[in-house]
């Protein structure tokens, strides 16, 4: 080749080369440039943000250019962020493409930075049409997070049909923030002639709402009676036709007549808007309630690197701490933009630490938090009015942070505390509790947990009641810190209460405290380790009223000191597994509850029957036996009284208990049972565990206290009483029962909702469905384990036992159906069928149906006599499938069944719209699973992580499939979830 060619060459090839190496070899330095003019644009924007609201008044309109460039600069700012995530998880052979990607967006993020300069002003004037009636734009923040909230409300606000709305929420969660931009939006729309901004005061002046909506509009109230300036103020309203009132922060409800506001109606067109931390106010106003959420972790990392400064997410010894940082936040829109604001630019990563450690510690002493945050979240628990609920709201903050607290468990401590005024019952005073419990939600001071038994406390909102209990009543609270036991100068005079509850405390030092404390009243130390407690802790904790130790499984024996303590009104040792000792109670005359249950106490503790103000009895899961005669008749106001363990004959006894509501109690005789059931028919317990055994230490199954009243027999004949009202009844060992048509009383019970049926080896069927109709409507939950006779759960008729046969699964009348909801089997190896295809429009509201080691089963649902003529069809070319559905099935689990081959027929397939989890484990002869799923029913393709899949590999590569898509659709799923 000749030297001229080769330099034509390089030439032509030479300049991409040498651009391709320097985008890949500086794509760090293109990067840095794109997040500083980026960064440089945002300040940009947010500048002219700032002063097209301050521009923006009397009716006058942005320019369109302004307008344009506001949304060209957020356009182009977000596909600079977009390049820069894709350069964190650049791979090597892209950088060069990479880097010149970045660095043509540094050249369009520069233009339209240099776009951004307008030198003149950024509105127009109205047009001669547009009068002063429509209001001014009011200065506000970028939406995060809580874009979808005001979606809905402006949705609510251009419809037709919701006139009046209720935006809710607690404080600092941006309800104000949404409605700003809100009311901005509106401005620019034609459907209201007039659009009004009101901030209502905490305290609520008719007065002065009233003057404020008319300073609105520009007019004034001269009347000076009340009814009249209404009377005035609703002619304003109605003579600007179709309007938006939006009123923020409202704490009451009011009578929007009394203030002169005409009621919104779909004829008017007007609507009305409120934003409140109470629903209880826009439920009572008649709004529609629209709740804000706290933020999610990724909208909530939005809004904190807007404000702390986006370099930061990228130096990397900061930004796992500038991340824990914003986890103490919680969600909570004012406290994130309070602490980002305080942090900006820092790039210290020991103030960072320092930042962390102190909202860990009190988040409250973190920069802006006291001042700006707390006494927001503060005005909510001020608006209680009443004192007690005031305490009965800080005694959460006794519970560790993030906790889920029981709500019979607050109720309880709620009415030891004297914090529930004292009822004619304990139900009374427990319906009471769940009240405060709704008031303290409804104003977004607790919120529920996701099973609905616990509330649950925002870490702020417990940092604020924390905060107010520095003062009085004085908290000293460590909960949930492991090992902590607060210094002893911390134990004064003036501290009321102590929580150390969950601090894996393993011993209480000698002679501490050594002094003080005479105002302690309640000392909160369940779930430690404690080992011993020195006879001298209690000495000069003389004001002591509430102590709970319940949960120290270590603790071996209460101090002596104990009997000292006069003025105690509540003890509880609850699950001290191995406490033997209790000293004596004589002199504990105000002891209203004693709580003893789940120790190896063996003996009654002496003096307990001079506790004549005791309400409160737990000896339940105890090694007492026996109750001394007469000894609790002594106890004329006890309210809740378990003795489950405990064998019980003298039935008067129990009955001149004439408060007792709560009763658990076991009997040695069938006789002894009936006779306490026949004495006690006249009265009406709220709660009741009965068990009829010998032996005191039988494990109950099932899910023991879900229901307020039990009944286990572990001895049964035909002439057996059930009490009517009876929701839970355990069968365990019952020899001679073949099926609960041996228990005639059965049909007599109006409410049974579980029955568990356990080792009763001579049972052959459950239920004859021509005399269990009653029971089948109310039962949700059926367990049955070790039935080893077993042969089928349903019988149509009561002379027929062959549960072989296909009759024995014979079909329920087409308009009953069972309320039964979970069905668990379990090891019963004779029976070979769950039930027949007839069964299933009986069995609609079922959603969990577990088996596990019953060797014989073959079938899940029988093959139907229809479906044997569908297979000698087969032959003929008929090739129609019959579905079946349970339209509420969430769970099926089957393991270790070695016979089991089908779910249904070949000519059928199994329909479960609402399916979460499949698991087939040790199923070695089934070869279809003809479930047919939601994305198969509506031809939407599977979301992964709605599903579980848990099947054997072998197995998984045996199935035959109905739908050739299904199993690599599912294929996926058993990938995610395979363990």
């Amino acid at each position: 080749m000749e030297p001229g060619a080769v330099i034509e060459i390089i030439n032509f090839v030479g300049p991409p080369i040498c651009k391709y190496w320097k985008y890949h070899r500086n794509l760090k330095i293109f990067l840095d440039t794109l997040r500083s003019k980026k960064e440089d644009l945002n300040c940009r924007k947010e500048d002219v943000e700032l002063r097209l609201s301050a521009e923006c008044h009397s009716g006058k309109t942005p320019k369109k250019e302004v307008e344009k460039w506001l949304k060209k600069a957020e356009k182009v700012s977000n596909e600079a962020q977009s390049l820069e995530d894709k350069a964190g998880k650049c791979r090597y052979v892209s950088r060069a493409c990479l880097g010149k990607l970045i660095d043509e967006k540094s050249k369009e993020l520069i233009e339209v930075y240099d776009q951004g300069s307008f030198p003149t002003s950024l509105v127009i004037d109205p047009p001669s049409n547009v009068g002063s009636n429509v209001g001014q734009l009011i200065p506000t923040q970028e939406l995060v997070g809580e874009a979808t909230v005001k979606e809905k409300v402006r949705g609510h606000l251009m419809g037709s049909t919701v006139c009046k709305i209720g935006v809710c929420g607690m404080g600092g969660i941006g309800k104000t923030t949404i409605m700003k931009h809100v009311h901005n939006e509106l401005l620019k729309e034609t459907k209201f002639d007039t659009v009004i901004w009101v901030t209502v005061s905490q305290e609520f002046d008719v007065k002065e709402i009233q003057e404020d909506i008319a300073s609105a509009l520009k007019k004034s109230l001269s009347a000076t009676d009340k009814i009249m300036r209404a009377a005035q103020l609703s002619k304003m309203l109605k003579e600007r036709k179709r309007y938006a009132l939006i009123l923020d922060d409202v704490w009451e409800m009011f009578s929007l007549d009394e203030v002169g506001i005409p009621e919104p109606t779909v004829d008017n067109g007007c609507k009305l808007v409120l934003t409140t931390r109470s629903k209880e106010v826009a439920r009572s106003m008649g709004c529609e309630e629209i709740p804000v959420d706290l933020l999610s972790e990724d909208e909530a990392l939005r809004l904190f690197s807007k404000h702390v400064g986006d370099r930061l997410l990228h130096i990397p010894t900061i930004e796992p701490i500038l991340k824990q940082v914003l986890e103490q936040c919680a969600g909570l829109p004012l406290a994130i933009v309070t602490v980002a604001s305080s942090m900006r630019d820092v790039k210290d990563v020991d103030l960072w630490k320092n930042a962390l450690n102190e909202l860990k510690k009190h988040s409250s002493s973190v920069e802006g938090i006291r001042d700006k945050v707390i006494p927001r979240l503060k005005f909510s628990y001020d608006r209680l009015m009443d004192s007690k609920i005031k305490h009965c709201f800080l005694y959460c903050a006794l519970y560790p942070e993030d906790f889920d607290i029981p709500k019979e468990e607050l109720i309880e401590y709620w009415i030891v505390e004297g914090l529930i005024d004292v009822m004619e019952t304990r139900q009374a005073m427990h319906y009471k509790g769940l009240a405060i419990l709704h008031k303290l939600k409804e104003n977004c001071l607790l919120e529920s947990a996701e099973d609905g038994k616990c509330v649950k406390m925002h870490d702020l909102v417990r940092e604020m009641a924390l905060d107010i209990t520095t003062g009085s009543p004085r908290y000293l609270v460590e909960a949930g810190k492991f090992g902590a036991l607060l210094l002893e100068e911390e134990w004064k005079d003036d501290v009321e209460k102590v929580s150390l509850m969950r601090c894996r405390i393993t011993r209480i030092p000698s002679n501490f405290p050594s002094s003080g404390c005479r105002s302690l009243s309640t000392l909160l130390l369940q779930h430690n380790y404690i080992e011993e407690i020195p006879e001298s802790f209690f000495e000069h904790l003389t004001g002591l009223k509430i102590l709970d130790l319940s949960g120290n499984s270590n603790l071996l024996r209460l101090p002596d000191s104990i009997s000292g303590l006069i003025n105690l009104t509540a003890l509880m040792v609850h699950g001290c597994f191995r406490l033997r000792h209790v000293p004596s109670l004589a002199k504990l005359s105000a002891l209203k509850k004693l709580d003893l249950g789940g120790t190896e106490i063996d003996v009654v503790p002496q003096g307990l029957e001079m506790l004549a103000h005791l309400t409160y009895l737990d000896l339940n899961w105890t090694r007492i036996l026996q109750i001394p005669d007469g000894m609790l008749s002594n106890l004329s106001r006890i309210q809740h009284l378990r003795l489950d363990r405990v064998a019980f004959e003298n039935a008067e006894d129990i009955l001149r208990l004439m408060k007792l509501e709560i009763f658990g109690v076991r009997f040695d005789h069938l006789q002894d049972y009936h006779r306490y059931l026949s004495l006690q028919s006249r009265r009406r317990l709220s709660k009741y565990y009965f068990t009829v055994e010998k032996n005191a230490y039988t494990y109950a199954r099932g899910e023991w206290d879900k229901y307020v009243s039990l009944v286990e027999l572990r001895i049964c004949e035909n002439s057996v009483v059930l009490p009517r009202d009876i929701q839970q009844l355990h069968f365990n060992v019952c020899g001679g029962m073949r099926s609960l048509r041996d228990v005639p009383s059965l049909k007599d019970t109006t409410d049974l909702r579980e029955c568990v049926i356990y080792r009763c080896y001579e049972m052959e069927f459950v239920f004859c469905l021509s005399s269990c109709y009653g029971i089948l409507e109310t039962l949700e939950y059926l367990l049955l384990q070790r039935l080893v006779d077993l042969k089928a759960i349903f019988q149509i008729a009561e002379d027929e036992v062959n549960a072989s046969s296909l009759r024995t699964q014979t079909p329920s009348p087409p308009n009953i159906v069972f309320r039964l909801k979970r069905l668990i089997m379990s090891d019963c190896g004779k029976i070979r069928k769950l039930f027949s295809p007839e069964l299933l429009p009986s069995l609609q509201n079922l959603e969990e149906i577990q088996v596990k080691y019953c060797g014989g089963l073959e079938e899940i649902i029988a093959a139907s006599d229809d479906d044997e003529e569908g297979e000698n069809n087969e032959a003929a070319g008929n090739n129609s499938i019959k579905s079946l559905a349970l339209p509420k099935l969430r769970v099926l689990y089957l393991k270790e069944l070695p016979n089991l081959m089908s779910i249904c027929s070949r000519r059928s397939t199994l329909v479960c719209n609402s399916l979460e989890t499949i698991v087939v484990l040790r199923c070695p002869e089934i070869k279809r699973l003809p479930v047919l799923l939601p994305h198969l029913v509506n031809g939407q393709p599977l979301n992964p992580r709605s599903l579980r899949i848990d099947i054997d590999k072998d197995c998984w590569d045996a199935l035959e499939w109905d739908d050739p898509n299904t199993k690599s659709l599912l294929a996926l799923v058993r990938g995610y979830w395979w363990s």
